[in-house]
């Protein structure tokens, strides 16, 4: 192999390995989180990390609870499921000031990880499965639900639809709502309609009527 040749190739080898690793670098996904959306609304699960600026002590990462609240320092249980990311740091904020802990506070809070927000609907509907939240939403009303995963079949008993859900100590409660008069109202001019709230976590169970 001439000599001239073989410098050549030793001399393209650097060049070709950089461009591999630049190549390798741009297709590698960010693995950085993604800056918090300060219009986002925030959730009962929801993991959030809250700093307070020069105030370490008053640092706090927890979930909110399905009550809505955390327990900061000093301050104790404050309700932030519901509130957007800038209108809970407000209040902790006026809560801090209020209480005359801190003068000027400024509170930066920051999502670590978000509550899988869906609920499950099982038993007599075209299309059992999950329907997942928008995420400027903290609830549902039950016949969207109902409507997402395609509506009843003919066979359903929508007068006995059953939500199960689980409070913060691990207790559930099973709830049996009539769905008959609430689509009969929605579609009656002038009559009133149930409005029955669906949360993230719920699960919507339809029975098939027995002939």
């Amino acid at each position: 192999m001439p000599r001239r040749f073989l410098f050549l190739l030793a001399a393209l080898l650097p060049v070709a390995a950089m461009t591999a690793a630049a190549a390798e670098s741009s297709s590698a996904p960010d693995s950085a989180p993604a800056a918090t959306d300060p219009g986002y609304r925030l959730s009962a699960g929801d993991i959030v990390q809250i700093a307070v600026y020069n105030e370490p002590d008053l640092a706090a990462t927890q979930t909110i609870a399905r009550s809505g609240e955390m327990r900061l320092p000093l301050i104790g249980e404050i309700i932030l499921a519901g509130k957007s990311v800038r209108e809970a740091e407000r209040a902790i904020e006026n809560t801090y000031k209020e209480r005359k802990f801190l003068k000027a506070p400024v509170v930066n809070i920051t999502i670590t990880a978000y509550f899988p927000r869906e609920v499950s609907v099982l038993g007599s509907v075209r299309s059992p499965g999950t329907v997942v939240f928008p995420r400027d939403s903290t609830t549902l009303d039950i016949v969207e639900v109902i409507t997402r995963v395609g509506g009843f079949l003919p066979v359903s008993k929508s007068n006995a639809v059953t939500i199960t859900r689980r409070a913060d100590d691990g207790k559930e409660t099973i709830t049996t709502v009539d769905l008959e008069k609430a689509l009969s109202g929605r579609r009656q001019p002038g009559r009133e309609s149930a409005n029955v709230p669906i949360y993230p976590g719920d699960r919507i169970w339809v029975p098939e009527r027995l002939f």
